[in-house]
């Protein structure tokens, strides 16, 4: 009977899971390959043809999820010389802990929530990837990210660092956001 129970379950949540992307994301892949898959996106380089990032809600990976999960997450992509190398899924100021439940069931983590602890870290590690779960209670406000990284890219983060390391920061500007239509 319990094998019903479980096969049910399975029927049931697996097309839900199955309609997300964002676990089967390949890492290496360029920024206009997934910039070609999203609606208006918003694009930062903070170091130019350097580190590059995507933005946008996480509807666009995930279309069949909870309408407040996918419309108030944002899902950034980054990438370094152009190659992707981590998504992150961020949550701020809400007062549940949807973003955090999902990826617990979607990743299959079974570490629970300390409700003792008002930070809690999780990470695993599989699949050429680490998945990492970060959440924060605040006095008005629960922050939740996941972290996708790749563990195959590490040339590139070794790359950025020395990037970062001969870059005259107190001189300096930040580019300015743009979206896909400029």
């Amino acid at each position: 009977m319990k094998y019903w129970a479980l096969f049910l379950g399975m029927l049931i949540t697996g097309p839900v899971l199955a309609a997300c992307e964002i676990g089967q994301q390949r890492f290496g892949v360029s920024s206009q390959t997934i910039e070609d898959k999203l609606e208006g996106p918003k694009v930062f380089e903070p170091i130019p043809d350097v580190q590059k990032q995507i933005v946008t809600v996480f509807e666009d990976a995930c279309p069949n999820l909870e309408e407040a999960l996918a419309l108030d997450t944002s899902l950034y992509y980054h990438f370094i010389k152009d190659q992707l190398i981590a998504i992150q899924l961020e949550r701020a100021e809400s007062d549940d802990l949807l973003l955090f439940e999902w990826a617990r069931q979607y990743f299959g983590i079974v570490e629970e929530r300390r409700i003792d602890q008002e930070q809690q870290f999780m990470q695993v590690e599989e699949d050429g990837r680490a998945i990492q779960l970060y959440i924060e209670v605040l006095p008005n406000a629960v922050y939740q990210s996941v972290l996708i990284i790749s563990k195959e890219h590490d040339d590139l983060f070794e790359w950025l660092a020395q990037k970062e390391d001969e870059i005259d920061w107190e001189n300096y500007e930040d580019p300015e956001p743009k979206s896909e239509e400029d």
